[in-house]
């Protein structure tokens, strides 16, 4: 059903939008047509940024068609999720930083959207009638100019909701933090060419290739979790004793490395902002210490990825880092395997500690996403 008969023509669909986004950035990048400049790439991560903390609030209050909901972002404007998608896709054009795509881009959102936007109200309209009109009357569509709704409408926010505990929200917001690097990846090659494989002259460049390839993994393992509460790895990888063999033949293989390259000695520092990285990892292993998190299985497996990974980046190849951070991962976001299968959907949220810790993490992967490839300039 379209308002107008010429929107059926139109060339982009609102569910393709994004694909061509992403397709149309990679393929700038690989032709050299664009650079990844400090300003515009921290301009994009912070409306990035901006995007996914609105989308996880807006879906910890959404009741989808239950009852009209008022509270969280909802207070202010009617379609936060709308909203954050214009944030996620203007962010991700400025990364690509080519001003004719964004452009181009942008004119496309807001022509898709809009049909979008006026069949969603007639939907509600006819779910909860007069309910409905009232709250258009008093609410604005994006843009929160007007007072909020009276708080006697607010309803906690939870992660237990069916967007967040069953839905795909993790899968999704790891997925997108997985495209910045992929731009960066694809300008590298577009600007050095075959240069690129000189592995010690490029570093920005396989940093950040391992870097879509963890989001990437992790979008894979959160997608498992959410939608089959299984974990992405075999679950025999995760129990004892593979997973302490799994480990070892980890640190083996870094103390290998290391010697094999530089020969027996203290390991050294081979990335530029060193100090800088150490500093973030010792204050999120802090934080969680200091939160009480140490009895909970998952948060173990946190601490033992964090040291692993910050091990493997003293050596000369830091970037096979990515091998420890998925392995860690997956076993952080599963839980604890060896508990009986039947609990197998308590898993993600097995107690109300690990649901909040959830929730922190989410606002944690914003501040991961601008500040590692700051790193990058």
């Amino acid at each position: 059903m379209h308002k107008y008969k010429w929107e059926k023509y139109l060339p982009v669909r609102r569910t393709k939008l994004r694909s061509y986004l992403v397709a149309g950035g990679v393929l700038i990048g690989l032709a050299g047509l664009n650079s990844m400049a400090p300003l515009p790439f921290s301009a994009g991560a912070v409306c990035m940024a901006v995007a996914a903390w609105l989308h996880v609030w807006a879906k910890g209050h959404l009741e989808k068609n239950a009852t009209l909901t008022r509270s969280g972002p909802y207070r202010w404007v009617r379609d936060p999720f709308h909203l954050s998608n214009f944030f996620m896709d203007l962010g991700l054009c400025l990364i690509i930083n080519n001003g004719v795509f964004t452009l181009v881009m942008m004119t496309f959102w807001v022509i898709a959207y809009r049909h979008r936007l006026w069949e969603e109200d007639q939907q509600l309209v006819d779910i909860f009638g007069d309910e409905y009109l009232e709250y258009r009357a008093r609410i604005p569509r994006m843009i929160p100019y007007k007072p909020p709704m009276d708080k006697k409408y607010d309803k906690p926010f939870s992660v237990r909701h069916a967007p967040i505990y069953r839905g795909s929200v993790c899968t999704r917001l790891f997925r997108l933090a997985s495209y910045p690097y992929l731009f960066f990846v694809a300008a590298e090659i577009g600007q050095k060419g075959t240069n690129i494989l000189a592995v010690q002259q490029h570093p920005a460049f396989y940093w950040a290739l391992a870097g879509f390839l963890f989001f990437h993994f992790l979008s894979r393992a959160a997608g498992e979790i959410t939608k089959r509460r299984a974990s992405i790895l075999p679950l025999w990888t995760l129990r004892h004793p593979v997973r302490g063999v799994i480990v070892s033949a980890m640190v083996v293989a870094l103390l290998a490395v290391e010697m094999a390259w530089s020969g027996p000695g203290i390991p050294e520092w081979h990335l530029d902002r060193g100090p800088g990285v150490i500093s973030l990892a010792v204050a999120l292993l802090t934080m969680v210490a200091l939160r009480g998190f140490w009895n909970s299985v998952r948060f173990r497996r946190l601490v033992e990825g964090g040291a692993l990974v910050l091990a493997w980046l003293f050596t000369p190849v830091p970037w096979l880092a990515l091998v420890p951070a998925c392995y860690f991962s997956a076993a952080f976001l599963y839980g604890d395997p060896d508990q009986p299968e039947a609990d197998v959907d308590h898993v993600f949220l097995a107690t109300k500690t690990d649901g909040a810790a959830l929730a922190a993490l989410g606002l944690w992967m914003p501040l991961i996403l601008i500040s590692l490839p700051a790193t990058w300039f």
